[in-house]
C-alpha cells in the first residue's frame, strides 16, 4: 500500500500518524511533545512534519497485469546461473538470502529470472540501492533487459510510481510504502547509508509485507549478516570470481615517507599513460590534491558528493578527455570504467575500511578485455583494514582457483 498525508477517495485504512509512543509513519519512537501538547516524530521529520493531530492514509497500489519477458543478448556463465538458481530456491522456499559476490560478479543479472518468476506470478516487487547514481546505471540496465515491465526509478527528486511492476529505489524512498513488497531485493547491503542505519532498516521493514521474501547482495559481508548466517537465520551463496573468471587485482602497501616523497609520487603516478581514480579520504583532501595536481601540469578533474556536475564529469573520465579523477568514497562502488589503476591517499584513513576498500579494489580489472591493472595503497601506518582487505581478496581468488578446478 501507499501512504499519504491526504485523503484522496476512500482509502483502505486510516491511522493517526502519531502517537504518544510511536510514528507510524518510520515506525520510530523518537516523540517529541511541544509547549501545546501536540506529540512529533523526530526521526522523520526532513520528511514533512508529522504529529498526532494527522492521519495517515493507505491507499492500494494498483499494479498491471502482464506476461512478463526478458532479451538479453548474453548468457549467465555457470556461476552466475548457479546464483540465480539459489534466488528463486530462497524465493519458491519463502526464505532470507544473502548472495555475496565479488566486484564486477554480475549481481544484477543475478537478479533478473527470480524477478521475472515473481513479477509473472503478479508479485510485487522492489530493488533497493543505497546510492542514487548507482540506482540510475541499474534502471538503464532493466528497462533495457525487462522490455513489457513498467519499471520505476525512485529517489528524492523522482517519486513516480504509478503503474509500475518493478520499483527501483533507494532505501529512503520506503517511507511512503506500507505493507506493500512480496519480494524485496536490498544490493549493496553494506553501503551507506543503508549500513548499520536502523532508521532505515525500519522503513525497509514497515514496506515489505509480512511473509515477503528479502534477498540480500553484497561483495562484502559485514559480522551482524556473519552470525545470522551461521545460526543458519539466513541462507548463504558465494560468487568468488568475475564472469571472466579472471584473478581479483591484490592491493599493494606503500609507505609515505614524507610529503616531498607523496608529492613526487602522486604527480609520476598521475603521469603515466593509463588512467587512474586516486581516492581520498575527504573532501578538503580532495580540493587540496585536485589544486596540487593542476599545479604541477597533471590534467585532473575533482569528484564528490557535493559536485553539481557528477555525470558529466563521469562520462568525460570515461571519454578519455583526462587521465586523473580524484574522487572520495563516492565511486568506490556501482560504476565500471574500462581500463584503471587505483591510488588510494591517506589509505590508514578511518573511512577506509575493508569494505570500502576491497569496493574500491573492485575497481580495477573489471572487464574481460582489460583484466589487468593495479591498485596501490599509500599510507603512514598498514592498518588492519588494509590487511584485512587483501586477505579477503586472496582468499577470494584462491576459492575461484578451486571451483576452476
Amino acid at each position: 500500500m501507499i501512504e499519504k498525508l491526504y485523503r484522496k477517495d476512500k482509502p483502505l485504512e486510516t491511522v493517526k500518524a502519531v502517537t504518544k509512543n510511536r510514528c507510524n509513519r518510520c515506525n520510530g519512537t523518537n516523540i517529541q511533545e511541544d509547549v501545546m501538547g501536540v506529540y512529533y516524530c523526530l526521526d522523520c521529520f526532513e520528511y514533512g512534519e508529522i504529529n498526532d493531530q494527522m492521519s495517515l492514509y493507505r491507499y492500494e497500489r494498483a499494479v498491471p497485469f502482464k506476461r512478463h519477458r526478458i532479451e538479453m543478448d548474453y548468457h549467465l556463465t555457470d556461476l552466475q546461473k548457479k546464483a540465480s538458481d539459489f534466488f528463486i530456491d530462497c524465493y519458491s522456499k519463502n526464505q532470507i538470502g544473502f548472495l555475496q559476490a565479488v566486484c564486477g560478479a554480475g549481481k544484477t543479472e543475478m537478479t533478473y529470472q527470480v524477478i521475472l518468476q515473481a513479477l509473472n506470478e503478479h508479485r510485487k516487487v522492489g530493488y533497493i540501492l543505497p546510492r542514487v547514481a548507482v540506482l540510475k546505471e541499474v534502471y538503464k540496465r532493466f528497462k533495457k533487459h525487462f522490455i513489457e515491465t513498467n519499471i520505476a526509478a525512485l529517489f528524492e527528486g523522482n517519486k513516480q510510481h504509478d503503474n509500475a511492476n518493478l520499483v527501483l529505489s533507494t532505501p529512503q524512498q520506503m517511507i511512503y510504502f506500507y505493507k506493500e513488497f512480496d519480494l524485496l531485493i536490498i544490493d549493496e547491503v553494506d553501503a551507506y547509508p543503508y549500513a548499520n542505519n536502523p532508521f532505515l532498516e525500519r522503513l525497509v521493514k514497515k514496506a515489505t509485507k509480512q511473509n515477503a521474501v528479502l534477498l540480500y547482495m553484497s561483495a562484502t559481508i559485514n559480522e551482524a549478516f556473519q552470525n545470522q548466517i551461521s545460526k543458519k537465520e539466513i541462507r548463504y551463496h558465494l560468487v568468488p570470481s568475475r564472469y571472466h573468471k579472471k584473478p581479483l587485482v591484490v592491493p599493494k602497501f606503500q609507505r609515505i615517507r614524507s610529503t616531498k616523497h607523496l608529492n613526487d609520487f602522486l604527480v609520476n603516478w598521475c603521469n603515466r599513460p593509463r588512467q587512474s581514480l586516486v581516492f581520498v579520504p575527504t573532501i578538503d583532501i580532495g580540493i587540496v590534491t585536485n589544486e596540487f595536481l593542476h599545479l604541477n601540469g597533471v590534467e585532473a578533474r575533482f569528484i564528490s558528493s557535493q559536485s553539481k556536475d557528477k555525470n558529466q564529469i563521469i562520462q568525460s573520465f570515461r571519454n578519455q578527455e583526462y587521465r586523473t579523477l580524484v574522487t572520495t568514497t563516492l565511486l568506490e562502488r556501482g560504476v565500471t570504467f574500462p581500463d584503471i589503476d587505483c591510488l588510494l591517499l591517506w589509505a590508514d584513513h578511518r573511512v577506509f575500511t575493508k569494505e570500502t576498500i576491497i569496493q574500491i579494489a573492485g575497481r580495477v580489472g573489471r572487464l574481460a578485455e582489460f583484466e589487468s591493472g593495479s591498485i596501490l595503497l599509500l599510507s603512514t601506518y598498514i592498518t588492519k583494514a588494509m590487511k584485512a582487505a587483501r586477505k579477503e581478496i586472496i582468499r577470494m581468488n584462491q576459492a575461484n582457483e578451486m571451483q576452476a578446478v
